[in-house]
């Protein structure tokens, strides 16, 4: 997928929102995985997907932080910013170690998962009996 300079970056997040929400919901029944291929490759695009993401909230922290050093934050009730944006940059901070972590979670799923498969389906051979 080609970078998208055009579209806004707030627009794009709340796509990301939408198309995890449709995952969500779209597999919410244990059947909507029938086989172990089709989890896997969900899998690997949740792979994909978290794997940008910790960038992302590094640029998003930097941008705070910019803003910050430009004198460019103000505050609701009018006092110092200051420490609602290091709240704000501890928890950017927070969610990235998160999505490091989850990403090597995924990464570790990925692997388990290409290692197994859905049992094929074994025609017994003649004399062969049917397990009870």
């Amino acid at each position: 997928m080609e970078p998208a300079p055009d579209r806004d970056p707030a627009a794009i997040a709340y796509q990301v929102a939408t198309a995890a929400r449709a995952l969500r919901d779209r597999t919410a029944k244990p059947v909507d995985l029938g086989t172990v291929d089709e989890v896997r490759d969900v899998v690997e695009g949740l792979h994909l997907a978290v794997d940008q993401l910790p960038q992302a909230i590094r640029q998003a922290a930097a941008a705070l932080r910019a803003l910050e050093e430009q004198q460019a934050i103000g505050a609701a009730g009018g006092g110092d910013p200051g420490e609602d944006v290091s709240l704000a940059l501890r928890a950017l901070l927070n969610t990235e170690i998160g999505l490091t972590v989850a990403r090597a979670s995924l990464r570790e799923a990925m692997a388990a998962l290409s290692r197994i498969d859905s049992p094929a389906t074994v025609i017994p051979g003649p004399g062969a009996t049917a397990a009870p």
